[in-house]
């Protein structure tokens, strides 16, 4: 399997002129991470098994953040991610913001130019992680993505991307809408991640407290706080 770089995050002018009220987020994914090493199951099949569901057959990635410069016009407390992903010999190209509070209500979603250029693959989340002692850590991006049959699709040049130097690959198995992934970190780290999107309300957080993390944490499971992004894109200078 090819070596895969993970970069982190790039930058680009907006429109962002005004950036009013703030709108909460209709859908989120739940999730929740930890350290094999700290316990736990250890493989995505090991999770599964332990939580008593059946997998799908694995889907291997790479995944590349990159470098950038803050774009002009963001709203206060939110970053720029520029993320690839790649699977097969094709890539996803995918633009996101990401915050600690509900992104603003203008310009809509509909509105919103996405930044890697014309896809009607644009969505507004909240991403709730479960963390120890009972807390929810949660954050709100807008995010857009297209697609590329050929892995070698680069960003547009505005955007003035470039590789960190870093990379990780990504296993993931499924069982219904539920994800089990495993993360392979450039200096050797091994982080897996139990995820499933639903409704943004008290009912789906629930009942994802009661499905996935409390069997997992009977499993010896001990949430870690960092996300995905912060950690695969956290290179060794």
């Amino acid at each position: 399997m090819p070596r895969f770089k993970l970069v982190a995050l790039l930058a680009l002018p907006l429109a962002a002129a005004a950036w009013p009220a703030r709108a909460a987020a209709q859908d989120a994914e739940f999730a929740v991470r930890w350290d094999p090493r700290q316990g736990g199951p250890a493989t995505p099949q090991d999770a599964l098994h332990g939580l008593r569901l059946r997998a799908s057959s694995p889907s291997y990635f790479e995944v590349q953040y990159l470098e950038f410069t803050p774009p002009a016009g963001l709203p206060p407390g939110f970053d720029a991610i520029l993320r690839k992903r790649l699977t097969g010999g094709e890539a996803e190209l995918t633009f996101k913001l990401r915050g600690d509070a509900p992104l603003p209500a203008q310009p809509t979603l509909q509105r919103w130019d996405c930044p890697l250029g014309k896809t009607k693959d644009r969505k507004d989340e909240a991403d709730i992680s479960f963390a120890g002692a009972g807390r929810v850590i949660k954050a709100y991006s807008r995010s857009c993505s297209i697609e590329s049959r050929t892995a070698d699709v680069q960003p547009p040049a505005a955007l003035q991307a470039r590789p960190k130097g870093c990379g990780s690959t990504m296993t993931r198995l499924r069982s219904g809408k539920l994800k089990i992934e495993e993360w392979k970190m450039a200096d050797g780290a091994v982080l897996l991640e139990a995820s499933r999107p639903d409704r943004h309300d008290d009912a789906s957080l629930r009942a994802f407290e009661r499905e996935v993390l409390k069997p997992l944490l009977a499993l010896q499971v001990r949430p870690l706080e960092r996300s995905k992004s912060a950690i695969g894109g956290d290179c060794a200078k």
